[in-house]
């Protein structure tokens, strides 16, 4: 019974401790400078960029990323077109502060997803997008005004053809 305590305590440090391929110098930044500790709450992995100067992109565990440069004197964190140099507290105070943004936004949904539940349920949809009122017409649903439009466009194209070959 032990020896199985033990061996769940020694996995779970393992996964705890996650190990990320990245410099010390990026995790001691991240951890120490950033108060991104522990990193596994946060980061999900590293990419290095190839760029002049060398650079890691780090993505978070909410699909956000930014990049933390190698400079002369200092690392320099760039969240999107912003700027950071930990070396100067205050830009470190605001990069802070972006980060923290960029944990708290919250992933978008694909958009096609409410559509198929709509198609799904065949209920109306609660909105009309034209101008008809389709109560005198006697139970036409709302997948007879949807083709409406498209049978109109194909009439128009059909029009237009002609026209155009001639001239």
């Amino acid at each position: 019974m032990n020896n199985i305590k033990k061996i769940i305590l020694e996995e779970i440090t393992r996964l705890i401790e996650r190990d990320y391929k990245a410099p010390p110098e990026i995790k001691d930044a991240l951890e120490d400078k950033l108060k991104m500790s522990p990193l596994i709450r946060y980061v999900d992995s590293f990419k290095a960029i190839n760029s002049i100067p060398p650079s890691y992109e780090v993505r978070l565990l909410n699909g956000q990323s930014f990049a933390i440069y190698y400079e002369d004197f200092s690392l320099m964190v760039k969240i999107g077109a912003k700027e950071y140099y930990l070396m100067d507290m205050a830009e470190r105070s605001e990069a802070i502060e972006d980060i923290n943004r960029l944990l708290t936004i919250k992933q978008i949904q694909p958009f096609t997803a409410p559509e198929e539940e709509e198609e799904e349920t065949g209920g109306d949809s609660g909105g009309s997008t034209g101008g008809t009122s389709t109560s005198s017409s006697g139970g036409s649903s709302d997948s007879d005004i949807a083709m409406e439009p498209d049978e109109e466009e194909e009439k128009d194209e059909d029009e237009e053809e002609p026209t155009e070959e001639p001239a």
